[in-house]
């Protein structure tokens, strides 16, 4: 076994089995009948409309299923206050892409050696149930555990299992631009129906303004991946024309963390992960054309979003306050507690807020050193890897195209993660190292041949 614990994949190439007719069209009349049922919510629909993406794309295309769960599309209507029933979509897209992954498995040959992400992925799910065991809130700890399977376990063994080639790995990062254009077309075509005036913090309609910018930010990425992958004009054009857009839409948000780490990102992947490939000049241009973008977003979007944007550094806002007295909170009680933490979900025992809104806090207030350490481990392995990935000197250009995508993401929703989310719900983290993992295990598997 190597240093590294590479995990190999080996398949066969079988193609699955047919679903069964019948089956279908059982699913296509439910989702028929229950959507003109709720016709009425709108949301619900699109929430049902995701499901069946991914009951579609599990089954016939995996990347496309696995896009879908990490641009958050099925967690459509899941945020919408006003109404309970949407709380069911994603228990259901879960259920469903997860009988998709345990259909692909058992109808493919596939061997594969656990090696240090993987087991940490295992070992921090362990953590998170034995951490109800002393947790002062174990109903609120399960809850969590339990989202932890069904968003980061799952989108990390998905990916992992589903994309074992460069080229389920370029038609990923394909279907997580288009579906983030797709998204896009749609918001323009929302506001242009609405006005600028009617955005506070724009999202579309049942979808949270977070979850939504983060979207956002991973489809910009993936965008520039295929822009410099694709050698038609005509992709090429939509692509320039489509992170204007998203960029827009990134900015209206008004969600500081994932724009935040979108600049962050930005600079680290066309002065860092880009260094030696193109001219400073050209390098510097096409940033400030997306600095240029922002200007004009700032223009066109009502003056509330930019005061909420520039209360960081103007004067803190409530829900900063919030955030800053959680950090505080989680402080106390890991070194109050170092060695096993409070207990899963414990941290909405000590403060107002459910979480820490930090994943590191989070971790150490919730399961001590021991918690802290697996997740600290779980990333700077991941960048290491990143960092060997990208660093090849006899890759092909696809896959350093792709290291250096992984790569960004994985610093996109890293920084994202210590201003929002949890445990439980950065799973863009989760896919980002999983994309590292299977490109550098696929390397260390052709180089031994």
């Amino acid at each position: 076994m190597s240093l590294y614990g590479e995990m190999q994949l080996v398949y066969t190439h079988r193609p699955l089995s047919k679903i069964d007719k019948r089956c279908s069209l059982a699913v296509v009349l439910f989702v028929v009948g229950v959507t003109f049922a709720l016709r009425t919510y709108p949301s619900y629909a699109a929430g049902l409309a995701a499901a069946v993406i991914l009951l579609a794309g599990v089954y016939r295309a995996p990347e496309l299923g696995i896009a879908v769960l990490v641009n958050g599309l099925y967690l459509a209507g899941f945020f919408w206050r006003g109404m309970q029933i949407p709380y069911i979509i994603t228990p259901l897209a879960v259920v469903l892409s997860s009988v998709g992954l345990t259909h692909y498995v058992f109808n493919h040959s596939i061997r594969w050696r656990f090696g240090i992400l993987p087991s940490l992925v295992v070992l921090i799910g362990l953590m998170l149930f034995l951490g109800l065991s002393y947790s002062p809130l174990p109903s609120e700890g399960l809850i969590r555990a339990g989202k932890y399977l069904s968003m980061n376990f799952f989108i990390f063994f998905a990916t992992m299992l589903f994309t074992g080639d460069l080229n389920r790995q370029e038609n990923l990062m394909g279907a997580i631009a288009l579906i983030g254009m797709v998204a896009t077309a749609a918001s323009i075509v929302y506001i242009a129906c609405t006005g600028t005036g009617s955005i506070t913090r724009f999202a579309l309609p049942g979808q949270n303004p977070i979850w939504f910018a983060r979207g956002m930010g991973m489809s910009v990425f993936a965008t520039l991946f295929l822009l410099d992958q694709t050698c038609s004009k005509r992709v090429k054009l939509v692509c320039l024309a489509s992170i204007p857009f998203m960029v827009f839409l990134l900015y209206s948000a008004a969600s500081r963390g994932p724009f935040l780490a979108f600049l962050i990102t930005l600079l680290f992947y066309f002065f860092v992960l880009q260094k030696g490939r193109f001219g400073l000049f050209r390098k510097v241009l096409f940033f400030l054309l997306i600095v240029a973008f922002l200007g004009i977003s700032v223009t066109i979007a009502p003056q509330h979003i930019w005061d909420r944007m520039f209360s960081l550094v103007s004067g803190f806002d409530i829900t900063t306050f919030l955030r800053l007295r959680a950090f505080e909170t989680a402080k106390t009680l890991f070194f109050e507690n170092p060695l096993t933490g409070v207990g899963t979900g414990g941290f909405g025992h000590f403060n107002v807020l459910g979480y820490p809104h930090n994943i590191f806090l989070e971790f150490a207030s919730e399961l001590g050193i021991f918690g802290l350490s697996a997740i600290s481990v779980f990333v700077l392995y991941a960048a290491y890897l990143a960092t060997r990935l990208v660093r090849a000197t006899v890759s092909s250009f696809r896959e350093l195209s792709l290291s250096r995508t992984y790569f960004a993401l994985l610093v996109f929703s890293l920084v994202n993660s210590q201003f929002s989310g949890a445990a439980w719900s950065n799973y863009e983290l989760w896919f980002a190292v999983a994309g590292i993992w299977v490109l550098y295990a696929g390397r260390r598997e052709v180089l031994q041949r």
